[in-house]
């Protein structure tokens, strides 16, 4: 068993090999012109090869420290990916391309297949949606589809994922995160389809029906209150969604009477139905206490923002004095809903919650819109609120619409960045003093991190952008630490480590340091994270034995044909490409550039061509596709009017000397992509490549596969 020490130093090692691979990965995405593409494949290969050798040896010297050699093997295929990122970059293929994720899913899939080891389900899991998810919406090209596909689609998703979530809910698969992934990616698919302008309402009635028969799944046959709670959210978001689509489609005073009077049924029938089942359940089982937590967050939410929206939208229709219609729907708020909630004790909670919700949400929209610091006084009765009434719920909505309130008030005085520092000084203040619910201890610890990360995103001043940055890195990495050694703060340590890697993430983004800075200065920090973690770790105290022993040494022989496969796999795309290179037909193309940043390979210029279009054609999509290029008086290669399609010909071509056939995707009825059409550069000379280029040199090798040697202005 690891002890406390031990902790730290898992802690340690973990946050070391993660600032590595981000230093990695910052490293290639820059694309520093200094290195040439030999170098960039020499050195993503010997980290590749150096994770797995790494692995293997510390599974056998350092055999108390098992963790460490599974977090080699995961960072080994991880940077396989990196690996498969970075040729994409070097050979100029489509950027955040759906086969990236492909390519580097099987060799996950085998992982998790062979070593049952959590990670290795989550990057699968991961990899698989992303792979779907570029594939159905490329970032390069767009392509349209009908509703009804989307439709269909967004069914097809959310039932694979249902599938996935009962293997993983029946312990066939044994994983409580892709449990909880598949779910949540279900209940989202499910939800964009009913969305779909299609086949009528049917999609609406489809949704409604199989949210029903969730709702009553987890409710009692499957009892579970996180799931049910889930799925009560997300039908609390289609119903206010509706309400707003039929709100724009009916605005009138009709619609809103009807909608206030449906808000308050739908109140009414909640407290009827509630009490009904108390009486027939006076045990309070669990399934009950489920439904009516549920329930209440299902009602009060819909209700609540139905009528406040109805009760304002009704009086601007009505009355002509927009700011006397603000300052009446201010003091209703406070008079009418937050004082009955405040005053009367044994009010109903489904009916108190609903009332809060409301005084809330027409006192905050009333207050921000009113000047002669009405927002003042409405900060003053939630703080009366707060202090009245002591249930967690209460004062969380309180919490949230306080500083929403106070957030955007002093924005319009200060400067923003002011504003957010005052902002997380003030939650981190009650992170450190509240000694009551933890649950409010660590909304205050979210809120404090989330103010701090906007701080070092929105920071103009170049001083307070630093300050801010290493701040939060340095506050970060210390409250894991300390709330590691916390008894009851795991909540905490894990709200700190998921804001951790969202700081490292975001710094991907960062266009105010380069790529190569950030990854150099990542690399630093590895070092030291490493050094300090190696310190610690001969100084700590373990008790009991070794750990169960490492996935490399359980499974040796197993796991080397697929790290060879990930060898071949990259030795592969590089022949390939080189050999295109070497032999390939050197054409000229005219292009017209846009320039973005890739999700993993940096930035590059998104090309279209002339040669994309082919006029007058009527193509079906998705077919692959040979386009004969020909030769112009100006050098330039342009479409010669052939084509073979599925291995037939539009009409008898004859061959020419100078022609060139080039693969291709078809994408609607006259578009064509050739894997070209992505041009990756060194950061932040984008913008000077779309300035100047006009023309792109292609080489097509003899199967038609082509890759995108450079660009020129003539």
């Amino acid at each position: 068993m690891i002890g406390m020490n031990g902790n730290v130093v898992r802690l340690g090692y973990l946050l070391a090999i993660s600032l590595l691979l981000s230093a990695l990965l910052y490293f290639f995405a820059s694309n520093w012109p200094a290195l040439d593409r030999w170098g960039k494949i020499g050195i993503s290969v010997s980290v590749l090869v150096l994770f797995y050798l790494v692995s293997y040896l510390v599974a056998y010297l350092l055999k108390r420290h098992s963790f460490i050699s599974n977090w080699l093997l995961l960072a080994g295929c991880l940077s396989f990916g990196v690996s498969v990122a970075l040729l994409g970059q070097i050979y100029n293929s489509h950027a955040d391309s759906y086969m990236l994720f492909v390519v580097w899913l099987i060799p996950s899939l085998l992982f998790s297949f062979l070593t049952r080891y959590q990670p290795f389900y989550v990057i699968s899991f991961v990899l698989a949606h992303l792979a779907l998810w570029f594939f159905l919406d490329p970032s390069v090209v767009h392509v349209a589809r009908e509703d009804a596909w989307w439709f269909m689609t967004f069914w097809i998703i959310g039932l694979l994922d249902f599938i996935l979530f009962w293997l993983a809910y029946t312990q066939r698969l044994r994983s409580r995160a892709i449990q909880y992934l598949s779910f949540a990616v279900f209940c989202l698919a499910l939800f964009c389809s009913s969305f779909v302008d299609v086949y009528g309402p049917f999609p609406e009635l489809l949704y409604m029906l199989t949210g029903a028969a969730l709702f009553f799944l987890f409710l009692k046959w499957m009892p579970n209150r996180g799931l049910l709670v889930a799925k009560s959210a997300f039908l609390a978001l289609f119903v206010i969604a509706n309400f707003f689509w039929y709100m724009a489609e009916y605005y009138s005073e009709g619609f809103f009477a009807l909608s206030l009077l449906v808000a308050g049924l739908l109140v009414w029938g909640a407290v009827v139905a509630i009490k009904w089942l108390k009486s027939s359940n006076r045990h309070e089982s669990m399934w009950f206490r489920f439904f009516q937590e549920a329930f209440m967050v299902l009602v009060t939410t819909v209700a609540s923002l139905i009528a406040s929206v109805s009760i304002t939208g009704f009086m601007f229709l009505v009355f002509t004095d927009s700011t006397a219609v603000l300052y009446f729907t201010f003091f209703l708020s406070v008079v009418g809903f937050l004082g009955p909630v405040v005053l009367y004790k044994g009010m109903n909670a489904t009916v108190r919650y609903t009332l809060l919700m409301m005084g809330y949400l027409m006192g905050a929209s009333s207050s921000i819109f009113l000047e002669s610091g009405i927002w003042i006084l409405f900060l003053a009765v939630a703080g009366v609120v707060w202090f009245i009434l002591p249930s967690v719920a209460g004062r969380l909505l309180t919490q949230f619409t306080f500083l929403v309130v106070l957030g955007i008030e002093l924005t319009d005085i200060f400067p923003h960045e002011w504003v957010m520092l005052l902002l997380f000084v003030f939650q981190m203040g009650m992170y450190v003093l509240w000694r009551g619910s933890p649950v409010l201890r660590n909304t205050s610890l979210s809120y404090a991190l989330f103010f701090l990360l906007l701080l070092t995103e929105w920071s103009d001043h170049g001083t307070l952008l630093l300050v801010s940055n290493l701040g939060f890195f340095a506050l970060s990495t210390f409250l894991l630490y300390w709330t590691l050694q916390r008894q009851r703060g795991s909540w905490e340590f894990g709200i700190t480590l998921a804001f951790w890697f969202a700081f490292l993430a975001m710094k991907y983004y960062d266009f105010v340091w380069s790529l190569l800075h950030k990854s150099l200065s990542l690399l630093l920090l590895s070092l030291v994270f490493f050094a300090v973690s190696g310190w610690l770790d001969r100084r700590a105290k373990y008790e009991g034995t070794s750990e169960k022993p490492p996935i490399v040494a359980m499974k040796r022989l197993l796991l080397v044909p697929v790290i060879l496969l990930q060898l071949v796999i990259v030795g592969y795309q590089v022949w390939s490409s080189e050999t295109i290179l070497a032999q390939g037909t050197l054409v000229k193309l005219e292009l017209q550039p846009v320039d973005p940043r890739s999700l993993l390979q940096g930035d590059y210029v998104q090309l279209g061509y002339t040669i994309s279009r082919l006029d007058s054609e009527d193509l079906q999509h998705g077919k692959n596709i040979r386009v004969v290029l020909r030769k112009q008086a100006d050098g330039v290669y342009g479409y010669s009017g052939y084509y073979e399609l599925d291995g037939v010909w539009n009409r008898e071509y004859q061959a020419q000397p100078d022609d060139v056939i080039i693969n291709g995707t078809t994408l609607g009825s006259t578009q064509v992509e050739y894997g070209i059409e992505s041009y990756f550069v060194p950061e932040g000379t984008g913008l000077e490549v779309e300035r100047n280029a006009r023309f792109a040199y292609v080489k097509v090798g003899k199967k038609g596969d082509a890759i995108l040697e450079s660009l020129a202005n003539q």
